[in-house]
């Protein structure tokens, strides 16, 4: 972006956000949500506003997805950006003319805020950066007399670029390919339907229990999603295949970046567990340990990330009309989605200035089930409160019991929110 200049040229997509155009479909929709609670009802035209204000330092998310010859790409997008009361289950579609083409997509529900974004824009991190700047600038012209408003000018302008380029390793010809996983099984809510626990944990409970244990949260968590698939899914069906759960890192904390485009790996944790067994919930625990012992290093990382970065950048892919491009990329991406039994993402914590902080009563981050991952589990943490959210397509809530159990067999402090579509409360 030209410095003093007004206007977001069009841009190429960064990696990642070109394989997530190519892969878009009805069931793969690459959408993550983000919701703040707030302590008075929401005041839609107020949060226009702010959404306008915060887009003239986000001006590359001011965009709408195009299609060229070879690839799609991002172009500025004048039009204006629609808040709407939320009046459907989330996930729903976003690249859409009633949304005015925008990869993101504002909702509100009295006291709640929620942003849903296309993964093609931007990670988990990007989307936070850019949410958090929303809801300040909405409490500044909500709460003018308490919050004096910040201004952005042009040098605040975000980068955008292609961190991928500068970062993966050119002589790295393969990387780990996890075995296929086990799928869970079971009687699925209708289409579009989604079944949401959010499980509100003591922090600093959760915290004291990981480090008796020796692990991190992160780590805590993964052994309980596991155990909890174990016993309430894997054992009832036949399979001798492993219980693979997806990880996404944030490559910011590996490499010198400030990019807001997405720019992450992932690793895989994968336990093949026998179904006439009973294990131990500490088993468990070890196990995951000794996964991410393998495989959360360095170079483990910077080969995953140089395998699908010479891929998308090979000379043959670049050269292959855009039509091919995305019958190849689905199709690759339905048998890379066979490699995975859920996805737990954690995005740490959600910081905010303290003068915000009376107005915020929680932080949630929440990702779809899918065809193949039929329960997802999204993390972040905000004040003491641990907020873990469980979203699943299946009807029978079997899991999400486990996990609970698991948390009053080890007291830890928790309460669940619910979108009683499948509620344990």
């Amino acid at each position: 972006m030209n410095k003093g200049s007004k206007k977001t040229k069009w841009r190429k997509l960064d990696d990642q956000a070109k394989i997530y155009s190519l892969s878009e479909n009805i069931n793969d929709t690459s959408i993550f949500r983000l919701s703040v609670v707030l302590k008075d009802k929401i005041n839609p035209k107020i949060l226009e506003r702010a959404i306008e204000i915060v887009l003239e330092k986000y001006k590359a998310y001011k965009v709408k997805m195009e299609g060229g010859f070879f690839w799609y790409y991002m172009d500025n997008n004048h039009k204006k950006v629609v808040v709407t009361e939320e009046n459907d289950y989330p996930f729903q579609k976003i690249n859409t003319p009633e949304n005015n083409n925008y990869l993101f997509k504002v909702t509100y529900f009295k006291n709640k805020i929620n942003l849903e974004l296309f993964h093609t824009l931007t990670d988990g991190n990007g989307g936070s950066m850019f949410f958090k700047e929303i809801i300040y600038k909405y409490l500044e012209l909500r709460y003018p007399n308490k919050l004096k408003s910040k201004e952005f000018d042009d040098n605040q302008s975000i980068k955008t670029d292609n961190s991928y380029l500068t970062s993966y390793d050119k002589k790295i010809t393969k990387a780990y390919n996890p075995p296929s996983a086990y799928m869970l099984k079971g009687k699925e809510l209708k289409p579009g339907v989604v079944g949401i626990n959010h499980f509100v944990i003591n922090l600093e409970e959760f915290k004291k229990y990981s480090k008796e244990n020796s692990c991190s949260i992160t780590i805590m968590l993964v052994s309980m999603l596991i155990y909890s698939i174990y016993y309430s899914n894997y054992k009832k069906h036949k399979s001798k295949k492993p219980i693979n759960v997806c990880i996404p890192i944030d490559l910011k904390k590996y490499f010198s970046s400030n990019t807001v485009s997405n720019f992450v790996s992932y690793m895989v944790t994968s336990l093949l567990l026998k179904r006439n067994k009973e294990y131990s919930f500490n088993e468990i625990i070890e196990q995951v340990k000794q996964e991410f012992e393998n495989k959360l290093k360095y170079e483990k990382i910077v080969e995953t990330m140089s395998t699908n970065g010479k891929l998308i950048n090979s000379v043959f892919i670049k050269i292959v009309p855009l039509i091919l491009k995305k019958i190849f990329v689905i199709l690759g991406t339905l048998e890379f989605k066979r490699h995975f039994t859920t996805t737990l993402s954690n995005i740490g914590k959600f910081d905010v200035e303290e003068k915000y902080q009376e107005y915020i009563k929680n932080y949630y981050f929440i990702l779809p089930p899918d065809w193949s991952e039929k329960i997802r589990c999204g993390v972040v943490s905000y004040k003491n409160n641990l907020v873990v959210t469980l979203a699943t397509s299946l009807e029978e809530p079997s899991i999400e019991k486990k996990f609970k159990k698991l948390l009053e067999k080890n007291k830890i402090s928790y309460e669940i929110e619910s979108n009683e579509i499948n509620s344990i409360i």
